[in-house]
């Protein structure tokens, strides 16, 4: 059976064996009955450990490819016209027509590339991928990590299986109130909410606050998958356009005066896709101006911790006399995604009504998960691990900047984080994402299209760029590659920062 895995592809290598299984399997190259290698031979002949192939062949024999019983081979299962792909034709619902119309469109957007993935033109085998804002797997600490679980497992008896609080896990949420206290936030752990990621608190935030003839404020750009859950709840929307120094108050001042808001969206730090940080004065306005008009401020901290320069603004929230701040964490982007933990820190009579929906939406998140991350931040191993992220990616930021300066055209300007993980490009001229695609697939480089963080957005001048997964090699050549397309359509190197 050959299999090809590309340790530089961005996809985990389990996913590559899966996928490579199923393409043999489609393709009638393996045909059901025939069985499949060990997983020890199987990982030995493509090179990868065996726990790799053994979650791949489960999650096989879970989609229904192949099957296996205790003591013999897994073989290919014999598959139904339906599981091998053939649409269902005898189906008397017409599926697309009985949905609502706002589901239908985030349907359609999410059978599309996602925003950090190439669109339909495929990048070649060798790209280095800028565009993926996920944590880098090889600064994991995997042996932390499994000592903790082992560790929460066996002091704790059976109570990590069981249902926890639906509010979370008393002791992580009093531990989170005392890490946002160290951050100016006045916080208790009744204050706060614990969810399976920022995007579920962002996805509760907007059932709680959202309405149909209120607008939610976000910022133009803004974080991509905010858009289609607005879209799927029905709520419309007033985009706020980025300045240097963030949001346009002076625009968000008029929008508070003439439109009904329910709350206004904003990323203080690092914001997702621009990088940019807002000053202590441009906080202190939005707060303001808020604040006069009773509007609440959801203030997403993503990468709150992932400060590599500099001082360190405090959150909007620890200025926030009158509770209007909604403040959004999270772990996925400086420990790892597939953890699924965040949280809601609020006004009480906020956070109780948020933990009544979210009691009906999915009873409590991931109980063994929440104390797993007590212990692995009460033991020091995250504020550890915090220290070694800002070490690596400090390096990493200051080569990427280095390398633009060095290769990118004149005509072509980007921004200078203080920390996190993006850089925001403008070009001389407007690309739809395929365009965008097409002009970097022949140098083996892959970004985020701009188009991707507007509400409504086509083409744009703008891509994001993403060193969250690249090490200091792959960046060299990514970003040398970048130029290189850049400066072949848009004249010689000597670009500069900016917007």
């Amino acid at each position: 059976m050959l299999l090809t895995i590309d340790r530089k592809r961005p996809e985990p290598l389990y996913r590559q064996v899966i996928e490579g299984i199923r393409s043999l399997i489609d393709s009638g190259a393996l045909e059901a009955g025939r069985p499949l290698p060990s997983s020890r031979r199987l990982a030995a002949q493509v090179g990868v450990d065996r726990t790799t192939v053994t979650e791949a062949y489960a999650e096989l024999q879970a989609m229904g490819y192949l099957r296996s019983r205790p003591g013999s081979y897994t073989i290919v299962q014999k598959r139904s016209g339906e599981e091998a792909g053939v649409s269902n034709a005898l189906c008397s619902i017409d599926w697309k027509h009985l949905v609502r119309s706002e589901a239908e469109e985030v349907f359609r957007i999410f059978r599309g590339p996602s925003p950090e993935t190439p669109s339909g033109i495929k990048p070649r085998r060798d790209a280095i991928s800028l565009s993926q804002l996920d944590p880098d797997p090889r600064l994991f600490p995997l042996a932390q990590i499994h000592r903790t679980f082992s560790r929460s497992l066996w002091s704790h008896a059976h109570e990590p299986f069981e249902y926890g609080s639906c509010q979370g896990y008393g002791p992580l949420r009093d531990h989170l109130a005392k890490r946002m206290r160290l951050h100016g936030i006045a916080v208790t752990g009744d204050d706060i909410l614990v969810t399976n990621g920022a995007q579920q608190a962002l996805d509760l935030l907007i059932r709680l606050l959202g309405h149909p003839g209120r607008k939610v404020v976000i910022e133009a750009p803004t974080y991509a998958l905010m858009i289609p859950l607005l879209r799927l709840s029905g709520v419309p929307v007033a985009p706020v356009p980025m300045r240097d120094d963030g949001m346009d108050l002076d625009r968000l001042e008029k929008i508070l005066d003439k439109e009904k808001v329910a709350f206004v969206y904003t990323m203080p730090n690092f914001q997702n896709p621009t990088g940019i940080t807002t000053g202590h004065e441009h906080r202190i306005r939005l707060l303001s101006l808020c604040r006069a008009r009773s509007v609440p401020i959801v203030e997403d901290g993503f990468e709150e911790d992932m400060k590599y320069y500099g001082k360190v603004d405090l959150p909007i929230k620890s200025m926030d006399e009158r509770n209007i701040v909604i403040y959004v964490g999270t772990f996925s982007k400086a420990l790892f995604p597939g953890l699924r933990i965040g949280w809601i820190a609020a006004d009480p009579e906020c956070v109780q009504r948020v933990t009544a929906i979210k009691r009906y939406a999915d009873l409590t998140s991931n109980h063994l998960a929440q104390v797993f991350m007590y212990h692995f931040c009460q033991e020091g191993h995250y504020d550890r691990h915090l220290r070694r992220l800002h070490r690596a990616y400090r390096k990493r930021l200051a080569l990427t900047l280095l390398t633009m300066a060095k290769t990118f055209p004149g005509a072509v300007t980007w921004t200078e984080p203080p920390g996190g993980y993006t850089l925001w490009v403008r070009m001389p001229r407007l690309m739809t994402r395929a365009e965008l695609d097409a002009f970097l697939q022949p140098y083996g480089v892959t970004v985020s299209a701009g188009q991707n963080y507007f509400s409504g957005g086509t083409a744009s001048e703008y891509f994001r760029l993403c060193i969250a997964r690249t090490d200091e090699e792959e960046i060299r050549e990514g970003v040398s590659r970048l130029g290189k397309a850049l400066s072949a359509e848009f004249g010689r190197a000597g670009g500069r920062p900016g917007r």
